[in-house]
């Protein structure tokens, strides 16, 4: 199964759609996440079934702002079961064994919105007891060495990271670039941090345990890419095999 996740700063850009064609032409994805689409539900519909997603759940933007989606072609059995504009939850049933659940997060900017969404944590966490993945732009650092500069955490970030720690959560293993997003200023005013990744609890590990993910090159967004590999058991959908290679794979594009 190959995932595609993206903080796109809008759909209703021309250029934002042909880098999003030619991501989805190059590696084929079977679910896309898009973050900060900026369009109505319609357009996003629209531009959806032209890229051949024919499911989806969708979070308008408020105003100039937000939008966060998540579509999947037909040959995924998934059920989306948390929708809002900071998270989109559904369960996984096209693997082998029990479900397992998705999380996509784009987290709130302000501290106040991120004590309140990542307090919320371990409610989400209460409605399934399984494996759980959560991927995306978590706007926050999980350790000083997530920011190029000498600033500790800052109090959301804090938060968020008691929040993860306190479910257990474990950082997926990463190469290529450290950083995932760039003011893309020049010289002391250049600030460059971690704040997209990938974690799961024990439990995802167990049945996904050879999982990582590559940052790569950015394209005209200010974070980079991500590309998430999970590796388990094979698995045909419909008659498709998931992957090549033995298992399954999860790739992610995140982008501001």
């Amino acid at each position: 199964m190959i995932i595609f996740a993206w903080n796109c700063r809008g759909m209703g850009q021309a250029s934002a759609i042909r880098d999003l064609r030619a991501l989805i032409q190059s590696s084929k994805p079977d679910c896309l996440i898009l973050m900060e689409t900026k369009v109505n539900e319609a357009t996003m519909i629209r531009i959806l079934r032209n890229l051949g997603f024919s499911n989806h759940v969708y979070q308008p933007p408020i105003g100039l702002s937000g939008g966060f989606c998540v579509a999947w072609r037909d040959c995924v059995d998934m059920e989306p079961v948390t929708l809002s504009k900071n998270i989109i939850s559904l369960l996984v049933f096209s693997t082998p064994g029990s479900p397992w659940r998705l999380s996509a997060i784009y987290g709130p900017c302000n501290y106040a919105a991120k004590r309140a969404f990542w307090n919320s944590l371990s409610t989400e966490a209460e409605r399934f007891a399984g494996a759980w993945l959560l991927l995306g732009d978590f706007n926050g650092i999980c350790n000083r060495e997530d920011r190029s500069t000498n600033r500790g955490l800052d109090g959301g970030s804090r938060i968020m990271r008691e929040a993860l720690d306190n479910e257990g959560m474990i950082s997926i293993p990463y190469s290529g670039f450290f950083y995932t997003w760039s003011n893309r200023r020049g010289g002391r005013q250049q600030v460059n941090s971690r704040i997209d990744r990938g974690v799961a609890n024990e439990e995802w590990w167990t049945r996904f345990p050879n999982a990582n993910f590559q940052l790569l090159p950015q394209t005209t967004s200010d974070h980079h890419p991500n590309s998430y590999l999970v590796s388990g058991r094979t698995r045909i959908l419909n008659g498709r095999l998931g992957l090549k290679l033995l298992g399954w794979r999860i790739v992610a594009v995140i982008g501001l």
